[in-house]
């Protein structure tokens, strides 16, 4: 079996292939190694690594709430935890969540063993653009309000885990040079 997150899926035969593609539920998606997740974050181009994390985010905020049918209204914090335990369950690391304020739309987020920082060499920056563009679009779900996310710490950067900060853009300080470089002012 794969794990207990996906082992309900395939029990259920909500985790199938299909025509040449893998679903969980009505999501497609695809197996790829690690060091070609790794690759792309590992891109030191600024402009290009916005571009993924803002796709990447829109296409969470839209497709995979769609696709797994996720209404954080009526589900809350099982649908949030829900998320939580597919992006650990899909190999991006345990994910955990220290804090978290509704009001504020306020969260912070930790990713321990996240493979992809494991993979990347020689990092001079935090890595993880996916993972934090998959977070912001989460969040902006739960939250009913656009918020990003910015990585303070980052394994690749010998730290002991990934640490993620969520909140709407405007409350993010532009001086800093980490949050220059994942955000757009």
């Amino acid at each position: 079996m794969l794990n207990s997150f996906y082992d309900k899926f395939i029990f259920t035969n909500a985790l199938h292939y299909t025509h040449n593609n893998f679903y969980l539920i009505n999501m497609p998606f695809a197996i790829i190694p690690i060091d070609v997740i790794a690759g792309i974050c590992q891109k030191e181009d600024r402009e290009t690594n916005l571009q993924i994390y803002y796709s990447v985010k829109e296409a969470v905020k839209t497709s995979v709430r769609k696709d797994f049918k996720i209404d954080f209204g009526l589900e809350g914090e099982k649908g949030l935890e829900f998320m939580e335990a597919f992006i650990t369950a899909s190999g991006w690391g345990k994910i955990e969540k220290s804090d978290i304020s509704m009001e504020k739309a306020h969260a912070l987020v930790s990713a321990s063993n996240s493979a992809v920082a494991a993979r990347v060499r020689d990092a001079k920056m935090p890595v993880d653009t996916l993972l934090r563009a998959i977070l912001a679009g989460i969040y902006s779900i739960y939250f009913k309000r656009d918020v990003d996310c910015v990585e303070v710490k980052c394994t690749a950067l010998n730290c002991q885990q990934c640490d993620f900060v969520i909140k709407p853009a405007g409350e993010f300080n532009f001086d800093n040079p980490i949050t220059r470089s994942q955000l757009r002012a």
